[in-house]
Order: structure tokens, then C-alpha cells, then sequence
């Protein structure tokens, strides 16, 4: 005998663990082997009995962790119970009957269920009315309103309430069965007796649901064959080459896998987009398997793979139209299929395309699978060129699109020469043009700057820390130019280096603002770039924000960093009157962003948000060696004593971190190279013109405490051995020692 109200009294314990610990004591083995029993005698073989246990001791588990046991202290779980006969088909398993002991409800419910397409879908082929007819009257219908919650509709009403909620996107499953008080005693014996009534009385619903769950796995297997293909696909649009990398399938989420692919050309990121395989249509809520295809945040693509099925073999054709506001949308569909016929998709009728052949009985493509997924990817692609939406745009023409140079010395006509601009990744290429200039940079450095701009497709954000006169802004520049094959001294048109200002303390400071006292849009260098790049997608755009922590980071970047996120558009003005200003602008994956920063006391601090988006590098090291051996041969040989004993003074002053750059170096190796230019009658001795070198570029970023005590005596040694004690660099030091011991800390400034 069952005795419903204890079964209640087990969902009525206050604690969580207690609760579920005993329905899962109580209730599993039991209901599971009665229902395995009844499974064995309705269906024979190929079922599998479900049961909430197994959840329950998940939960159980998670109640005695401290970390999550206060939160589920006054929740739901546990009380509720089901168990289920399931089946498989393809990789799916669905419910044909289940057994539920609700506490939440008070409530026992045997019933099956179907999903809301799948009800939407009768009610769409005029079949709900004819099939619901058919249940017995004792039959109750429910949706489900929460994990814990039904609600009873009658049936008459189902589908106009099922049809109002179509718009909202409300998705509830169906459920249909019986519902009895968790009260007073059962045997046993007459719950499973229901279970059996049940079975028998809904089996037009369960035929349909194994039908339907067939078809949906016959498409499955079709959308699975094309995810499979993850090899890069080469293809010519326009003459120029590109190439198609796809991602990694994801997990399924709400009936939905999604599976990402690049546009690339030359290593470029040029857009990125998805390819969706949902079990059903959410769009119309149909019960429709579909392949969309999105780029750019827009669907261009959005196929019924169940027109495929068939006995034989069947054509893939797919009908395209565009719905645009305020343009001629049969304009723009003629426009795309011609697209399509010119890139070689077979295109009839004007407004439909194909993408293969499928072989049902074969259950294979008679094409290549890459082929065909390549036809949709470049489909989808080419549809959004013409569309224009998301701002991608492919280049049309080999035309170049920066203005052309003009060279008046050449002759009397002032003819012009364009001078086309190509882009390469090629990390070889790359060293070797930066191996060729004047700059000293290790090739680790170079080498890990390059990964960490090309690593990710859609985010190229690296931030150059160091002390001064190392080179970050140098660096930046050297490798935008070096990607477009020119030196470091070149101009680059997809170069813009911005000083950032103290003052900037919002976004408007890089995307601009609409100013009334102006009548007009306040435009900035970085909004340039982002749109410049928004109009040639096949070239990397390098933005360089030069000493970014000058002011608060998160402050003025913040949309910036959430719009390469999130991938949604940033927001500029909502004038109607701006034609050449977009009202909102996405940033495009070939935007590369690198700041340079230094650290002191005129610097703000990097934010966690700001330092978990960026790869962070670190210029630190000065190759002196490898910087002196590029001079020129002449200073060289006149300064060779000189330049060692900076060296020496460089080796003392880097443990504390103290040191200096590049910059520092080289302005004094040039001074003292002018110095030697002077007729002889005015110049002086070379230790003094040393000396004068070391108090004015290095001397003055010394600072500290009691940690530079050694510091100051070794530089106190060296000076007074290669400079004099009568040196100003060794008074320099003197004082500096006597304020350490006067004081505990001590500057070069007094």
C-alpha cells in the first residue's frame, strides 16, 4: 500500500538536505524498477527508465557544501519526484510517459508530454482539433508554468493559447494526463495500472512524437554531416582570395548548437559569423529543423533542412529574399543572385539557390561536404555585402583606396603614383622587415607582441608597459609598419598613434560627440580609424593610444571594451540630420588596438576590466649591445669608451629598476657626438662632457629608500673612479647618500 500523504510529508521537510536524501531513499529503486517492469511488458526493448534520483543526490552533495548552502536553503529542490520511460533516437533521448509526485503542487501526475512546437505544429497542419478529439474525456491537459508548476487549460482552449504565444516567444511544453491530491492510500498496483491506461489512451500522441523525433533526427545527422567539416575552405570573390576558418561546434543550448567561422585574407580577420543548427524554428515556432547562417549579427541564411527528406535523392534549393527598410528589396535580391551565379552557386528562377544534393538512402551529400558548407559560409557572406547591414562590405575592385601620392620632383605635370598598400601576417616576413631597420628589439618580444595581436580572431588588444625610453610606442609602430612591408620611418594611412590626455573621462573622448554650440559632429582621430576600418575590412587598422593611463582607463574605454565583447554596436548620437556620421557603429574585427603606459605618480592604475580583455607585455630589457652595434661607424669609433662606461653605469642602475631606455641612450650618445663636432677651442675635457651627460639623463630618475643604499655606493665608487670626486654626478650621489640617512628616502630632485 502507498500512502501519498507521507510521500507528501517527505516534500514538506524544511531541510534541504534531509529532503532530498530521503525522496531519494524512498522513491527511486522503487518507482524505478516498477516502472522498468511496466516498460518491459508496453514496449519490449529499446527504452530506458529516468528518474529525478540521481539529480536529488547531485543536490544533496551541493546542500552540504558550504558555499552553496545557504542559497539552497529555502528552494524547491527536493520536492518533486518523477520518473520516466524514455527512448532514444539519433543522439536524443525523449520521454514517452511519465510519473510525477509533486510537492510544491501536492499533486501526483501521470501524463506525456510534447514539446511546444511540437503541439504548434499540429495546430499549423490542422491536426490538434482531429487528435485531441480522439483522447478520452478523462484526459486533462497542462502547461508548464515553472520547474515546479503546471497549469490546467482546457482543451478547447489550447490552441488559441498556444497561438498568443507565439509573439511573446513563450515556449511552455504540453502535457497530457492525469492529476490526483498526494493524499490518502494507492496500491501500488492501480498507479501503474494508471501509467498503463495513460500509455494506451495517448498513444496517437506518443506515434506522433516518435514520428517527429525520427524526422528531427534525420535532419540532426544532415546539420551534423555539415558542423563536421572544419577544414579551411579557399575561395575567390571579387579576384581577391580568402580563406574560411570554422570554430568549434558548441554545446547545445535550448535545442540550438552554433558553430563559429572567420573571413580571413593574408592572416586578416576580415568578419565573422555563425552557423546555428537548431532543432526547431524559432522564428515562426514551427517544428522546423533550420540551418541559419549569421554574419554580423543578422541572419542571411535561414534554411529548412527537413525539406530534405525523402525516399531518394533530393535537391537543396533555398529561397532568398531580403526585407529591408527603405530600400528596393528585389533590387538587392537580383543583385545577390547574380552574386551567386557569378561566384559559381547554381541560381534559378531568381530567387532561389543551390547547395547540394542529398542522397537519403545514402544518408550522405553526393557533393563534398566542404563544398557545400563553403556555399553557404560565401552564400551568406556575399548576401551581406549587398545588404549592407552590420557595415561589412567586401572590396569590389583591385583599386586601392588610399589617396594617391603626389611626387611634383618627378616631372613638370605633377603626375601622380598610387601606391597600393598590402597587408601580410607572415610572422617571417614580419621579423625580417623588422630586422632590417635601426631599432633593437629581441625576437621573443617581437614574436610574443605578434601572438598576442593575432591570437584571437575578433579582440587585438595588447597593453606595453615598461619604463620610459624602451621603445613601446616605437615597438607599436614598428610592427603596424612592418605588417604592411615598410620601414619604420614610413608613413602608414592604417597607422594612427593618439596621445591620450589627463582629461579624457568618458567614451567621447574616442568616439566623439554631436555639439550644439558647434551645429555639428565633434569627429576624432579614433573615430576616423574605426571607420576607415569599417570601410576597408581586408586591412588591419593599428590604433596606438599613446601613455593610455594618463587618464582612467575604464573610463574613456569602457565602450570601446564592451563593444569588442559583446559584439554590439556602440552608440555615437540619434540625430536624424548626420548623413555622415552613423548613428551607432560596430568595431570591426580588423581594428588593433595597443596602448603604451608608464608607471609613476602623474599614471592611474589599470582596472581588473580593462587588464582581463588585454594581453599585457612588459619592456623591461634594453639590449644596449645589439642598439650600439646598429650607431653609425663613426660614432662609434669616436665614443666606443664612452658608450661602455653608460653600460657599466645601465648594469648598476637595472636590479633596481632603475634603469634607462633607448630614448635616453641615444639622445645622450648624440649629444656628445655633436659635442666632438666642435671646433676644438670650445670644447672641454671628455670626462667632463660625460659627466654632464650621466647628471642630466640619468641621474634624475633616481629615487628611493633605504632599498637604493647599496645602489648609491656602487654608483659613489664608480664615479669617483671614472669621472673624478669633483664631478657634479659624484655630488650628485653624495648628497643623496647623506638625505638617505637624514631621512630614510632620498631624490635626485631638491
Amino acid at each position: 500500500m502507498i500512502n501519498l500523504s507521507q510521500y507528501q510529508q517527505i516534500f514538506d521537510i524544511e531541510n534541504t538536505t534531509e529532503r532530498c536524501k530521503k525522496v531519494n531513499d524512498t522513491m527511486d529503486q522503487f518507482w524505478k524498477s516498477e516502472l522498468d517492469q511496466l516498460a518491459g511488458e508496453l514496449i519490449g526493448q529499446n527504452y530506458r527508465i529516468a528518474t529525478y534520483g540521481q539529480t536529488l543526490v547531485t543536490t544533496y552533495h551541493d546542500s552540504l557544501n558550504p558555499k552553496y548552502a545557504e542559497q539552497k536553503k529555502d528552494t524547491s529542490i527536493g520536492k518533486k519526484y518523477f520518473a520516466q520511460i524514455v527512448r532514444k533516437i539519433g543522439d536524443k533521448e525523449f520521454s514517452l510517459l511519465t510519473l510525477e509526485f509533486n510537492g510544491v503542487e501536492r499533486q501526483l501526475y501521470v501524463n506525456i508530454e510534447l514539446s511546444f512546437y511540437q503541439v504548434y505544429e499540429l495546430i499549423k497542419t490542422g491536426r490538434l482539433n482531429s487528435m485531441l478529439s480522439e483522447l478520452d474525456t478523462e484526459i486533462r491537459t497542462f502547461t508548464r508554468t515553472g520547474s515546479f508548476t503546471k497549469n490546467e487549460i482546457e482543451r478547447s482552449e489550447l490552441e488559441q493559447i498556444l497561438t498568443a504565444m507565439i509573439k511573446p516567444r513563450t515556449r511552455p511544453w504540453v502535457y497530457f494526463g492525469l492529476a490526483l491530491p498526494l493524499e490518502g492510500e494507492y496500491q501500488a498496483a492501480d498507479i501503474v495500472n494508471m501509467l498503463r491506461v495513460i500509455w494506451e489512451k495517448t498513444a496517437a500522441l506518443r506515434n506522433y512524437v516518435i514520428e517527429d523525433r525520427t524526422q528531427s533526427a534525420r535532419a540532426a545527422h544532415i546539420m551534423a554531416l555539415i558542423a563536421s567539416v572544419e577544414t579551411t575552405y579557399s575561395v575567390l570573390l571579387f579576384g581577391y582570395p580568402y580563406q574560411i576558418h570554422y570554430g568549434v561546434l558548441e554545446n547545445e543550448k535550448s535545442g540550438t548548437r552554433e558553430q563559429e567561422f572567420t573571413l580571413k585574407r593574408d592572416g586578416q580577420t576580415i568578419v565573422q559569423g555563425y552557423f546555428y543548427y537548431s532543432e526547431y524554428d524559432v522564428r515562426s515556432a514551427l517544428n522546423k529543423p533550420v540551418l541559419a547562417v549569421n554574419v554580423e549579427g543578422y541572419n542571411h541564411i535561414y534554411a529548412n533542412v527537413s525539406g530534405l527528406l525523402d525516399d531518394h535523392g533530393k535537391e537543396w534549393w533555398i529561397k532568398k529574399s531580403f526585407r529591408m527598410q527603405n530600400q528596393d528589396n528585389e533590387v538587392l535580391k537580383l543583385r545577390a543572385l547574380d552574386l551567386l551565379r557569378r561566384n559559381g552557386i547554381q541560381v534559378r528562377n531568381d530567387n532561389e539557390y543551390l547547395t547540394g544534393t542529398y542522397n537519403n538512402s545514402e544518408q550522405q551529400f553526393e557533393e563534398d561536404l566542404a563544398e557545400i558548407k563553403g556555399r553557404f559560409a560565401c552564400a551568406a557572406l556575399l548576401f551581406a555585402h549587398v545588404g549592407g547591414r552590420g557595415g561589412f562590405k567586401f572590396l569590389e575592385t583591385n583599386a586601392p583606396s588610399i589617396e594617391p601620392i603626389v611626387d611634383d620632383s618627378a616631372n613638370d605635370d605633377h603626375s601622380t603614383e598610387t601606391v597600393e598598400y598590402n597587408s601580410n601576417f607572415n610572422f617571417s616576413v614580419i621579423y625580417e622587415t623588422i630586422q632590417n631597420c635601426s631599432l633593437t628589439f629581441d625576437k621573443d618580444l617581437i614574436r610574443d607582441l605578434h601572438l598576442n595581436l593575432t591570437a584571437l580572431d575578433d579582440k587585438h588588444f595588447v597593453i606595453l608597459s615598461g619604463i620610459s625610453g624602451t621603445g613601446k610606442t616605437q615597438l607599436a609602430k614598428l610592427y603596424a609598419n612592418a605588417v604592411y612591408g615598410l620601414s619604420y620611418e614610413a608613413d602608414n594611412p592604417y597607422l594612427s598613434i593618439i596621445p591620450v590626455r589627463p582629461d579624457w573621462t568618458d567614451a567621447t573622448a574616442l568616439f566623439g560627440y554631436y555639439s550644439s554650440f558647434e551645429n555639428g559632429y565633434i569627429m576624432t582621430e579614433f573615430l576616423k580609424a574605426i571607420l576607415h576600418a569599417q570601410e576597408e575590412r581586408e586591412k588591419p587598422h593599428f590604433i596606438v593610444l599613446d601613455e593610455m593611463n594618463l587618464a582612467r582607463v575604464e573610463y574613456y574605454l569602457s565602450d570601446y571594451l564592451s563593444g569588442v565583447e559583446s559584439h554590439h554596436d556602440i552608440p555615437l548620437h540619434n540625430r536624424d540630420d548626420l548623413e555622415l556620421i552613423p548613428s551607432k557603429i560596430k568595431i570591426p574585427p580588423n581594428v588593433y588596438l595597443i596602448g603604451t603606459i608608464n608607471v609613476d605618480e602623474t599614471t592611474h592604475s589599470i582596472s581588473d576590466k580593462v587588464l582581463d580583455r588585454a594581453f599585457v607585455m612588459t619592456l623591461s630589457e634594453v639590449d644596449l649591445q645589439t642598439f650600439w652595434s646598429r650607431v653609425d661607424d663613426g660614432v662609434r669609433a669616436e665614443l666606443q669608451n664612452e658608450f661602455v662606461f653608460l653600460k657599466l653605469v645601465h648594469g648598476l642602475l637595472a636590479p633596481y629598476h632603475l634603469h634607462f631606455g633607448y630614448r635616453t641612450m641615444n639622445e645622450m650618445i648624440q649629444k656628445m657626438s655633436s659635442y666632438l663636432a666642435l671646433d676644438v677651442e670650445h670644447q672641454g675635457s671628455r670626462k667632463a662632457m660625460l659627466d654632464r651627460v650621466i647628471a642630466e639623463k640619468v641621474l634624475p630618475k633616481l629615487r628611493g629608500d633605504d632599498r637604493i643604499a647599496d645602489l648609491l655606493k656602487e654608483l659613489k665608487e664608480t664615479f669617483s673612479e671614472h669621472l673624478s670626486e669633483e664631478s657634479a654626478s659624484y655630488g650628485h650621489i653624495i648628497r643623496m647618500e647623506k638625505e638617505l640617512v637624514r631621512y630614510g628616502a632620498t631624490q635626485f630632485w631638491r
